[in-house]
């Protein structure tokens, strides 16, 4: 019977037939339900594979499986480029940099980098050879705003766009979050991603023609999470105002515009608000206006005791502060800060930059940046200069363009993956 017996029992896959058999079989219930659970068993073993992991049929390792949690911290310290050539790797990768959640991590990330290393320049580089109709072309640094700071030379290569035309006369409006805003004379409206190479051409404003000219300012509607632009159109007295929202992709008109805006002066972005620089009163006063995107209303700003002696001032944004760059008869010239928007005292004088000794010297004009160290990057006149208060130095950047031509603009943007054609990004 015993015969009978063992033949009618199947051999398990890991015994061996013999003695460790039989003392398996002699072991209680309870040993082997320890033995099964315990992690020496055979069972628990089979869910660690000791093989080498199978090659693909293309001869590469799959990737490691890393937790979701780690890919998105890493890919989120990430610069733009990197980030569009691992796109392809996988689908859920590509899903990720899409997600508005990434996106927005992602700028947080880039905009709260000391070291300035994913912000580059935009230059606007006029055309003032002889001919029919004077031209400009916008260039971007290929080095960072950090590298622009420590190398002399800087290369720089075209922005590509639609309607560009090198007999035109485009005009950089601003940038916010990584996207720019150029006009082309005037009643062309563009949002682009330098960095993505995306652009959008945003519906006509409706201006009609009339005797006069057509200013802009671009920034951000945090209440709403929408990027704004603002036409100012300056054929009377008050002013027509028109706000073009990216959310709804058409332009409305608001309350008018009580002052006269020059002609050159783009609205200048900080806080969700846009600040012109206007002239007011009989004696054509410097003055700053500011453009509320969320309640659509207007104020007069305060501005800093700037002392006797003024006579250019010129409205700017550095690193995100309002600033004003004040000329004192070519001899110096100061530049101010709003450290706290809206606050009269929170104003500061950041630095004196004394004038170069030359009879035919330029005009400062409003700083681009200030570097980790206090160095500051402005324009003077048709070019960029550096400026260091405290060895009291100035550097020029080489910046490779035609002794025919100058820099007539110079706007800082940041490399991020917002795009003016994902609607649905911005909700």
């Amino acid at each position: 019977m015993e015969n009978q017996n063992q033949k009618s029992t199947p051999t398990q896959p890991n015994q061996r037939l013999g003695s460790p058999s039989q003392e398996l079989h002699s072991t209680s219930s309870n040993e082997q339900s320890q033995k099964r659970n315990s992690p020496e068993s055979p069972q628990h073993e089979s869910h660690v594979s000791t093989q080498s992991p199978k090659r693909s049929r293309n001869g590469s390792f799959p990737p490691p499986l890393f937790p979701q949690e780690i890919i998105f911290e890493i890919l989120s310290n990430l610069p733009v480029k990197s980030l569009l050539r691992f796109r392809c790797v996988s689908k859920s990768w590509k899903s990720l940099m899409a997600d508005n959640f990434f996106i927005k991590k992602h700028l947080k990330r880039t905009q709260n980098d000391p070291e300035f290393s994913k912000k580059r320049v935009l230059i606007n580089i006029a055309d003032i050879a002889p001919r029919t109709q004077p031209g400009s072309t916008i260039k971007s640094c290929f080095l960072t705003l950090k590298s622009i700071f420590e190398d002399p030379n800087v290369n720089t290569t075209e922005i590509e766009y639609p309607s560009k035309n090198g007999s035109h006369s485009d005009w950089i409006v601003g940038s916010c979050n990584g996207l720019v805003c150029i006009t082309i004379r005037e009643n062309t409206v563009l949002l682009l991603n330098p960095t993505l190479r995306v652009s959008k051409r945003l519906p006509n404003i409706g201006f009609k023609k009339k005797r006069g000219y057509t200013v802009y300012g671009f920034g951000f509607d945090a209440s709403v999470d929408d990027y704004k632009v603002v036409g100012v159109g300056v054929f009377s007295y008050p002013s027509i105002v028109k706000v073009y929202s990216l959310r709804t992709n058409c332009w409305r008109r608001i309350q008018d515009f009580p002052f006269e805006v020059f002609s050159n002066e783009a609205g200048k972005h900080v806080d969700g608000t846009l600040n012109w620089a206007i002239s007011s009163g009989q004696d054509g006063d410097f003055s700053i206006v500011s453009l509320d995107l969320a309640q659509e209303t207007y104020k007069e700003m305060t501005q800093p005791c700037y002392g006797d002696g003024v006579n250019e001032r010129t409205l700017g944004v550095v690193d995100g502060y309002l600033c004003v760059l004040c000329s004192y008869r070519k001899l110096y010239a100061e530049v101010w800060v709003m450290k706290e928007y809206g606050k009269r005292e929170s104003w500061t004088k950041l630095v004196s930059i004394p004038y170069l000794p030359y009879e035919r010297s330029e005009m400062f004009l409003t700083p681009v940046s200030v570097s980790k160290s206090g160095e500051i990057l402005l324009r003077y006149g048709g070019n960029i200069l550096l400026y260091n208060p405290k060895k009291n130095m100035f550097r020029i950047p080489m910046f490779p363009y035609d002794v025919i031509s100058y820099i007539s603009q110079a706007e800082v943007y940041e490399e991020s993956l917002v795009s003016p054609t994902a609607v649905n990004q911005h909700r």
